[in-house]
């Protein structure tokens, strides 16, 4: 123990003080949850659900918000795209589930990739709306292509 003398002259003790290191303590907590929720953030924004079914997809109803992975097989318009409904392996991989859809969408959908990489053969996470004739409008367009592999 250190001592150190008071203005009378005598002696106190002083204990150490565990004031810095409660204070560390506590600012990386507070820079672990930051982070932690800057984490989460960035996975939902990036599609941190999977994508759905095919018979996930085949159930939903018109109006229902739908997440699927996609490939695309045509663009009849800027504004349209056709293409097969994928399904995500327990491997990470992605296969063709035999069911075709139409995605309505536009340049600023996309967040993640480039709306020059819509193309026929990518490979799209698109989310939004089912209208009644099956058609998915994009709310979300993230592009998969260079990530993942289509068996």
């Amino acid at each position: 123990m250190k001592s150190s003398h008071l203005s009378d002259g005598r002696k106190r003790s002083s204990q150490r003080s565990y004031g810095s290191l409660l204070l560390g303590l506590f600012v990386f907590g507070g820079v672990a949850i930051v982070g932690l929720l800057l984490y989460l953030g960035y996975s939902t924004m990036m599609g941190g659900s999977a994508p759905q079914t095919a018979q996930q997809f085949t159930s939903a109803t018109p109006g229902s918000h739908v997440q699927v992975a996609f490939e695309v097989t045509g663009l009849p318009s800027s504004s349209l795209l056709n293409g097969n409904l994928l399904q995500k392996n327990a491997d990470g991989t992605y296969s063709r589930t035999g069911r075709t859809l139409s995605v309505r969408w536009d340049a600023s959908k996309v967040v993640m990739g480039s709306s020059a990489d819509v193309k026929v053969g990518a490979i799209l996470q698109v989310s939004g709306t089912l209208d009644a004739h099956d058609v998915l409008a994009a709310g979300q367009v993230v592009i998969l292509t260079e990530f993942v592999k289509l068996k």
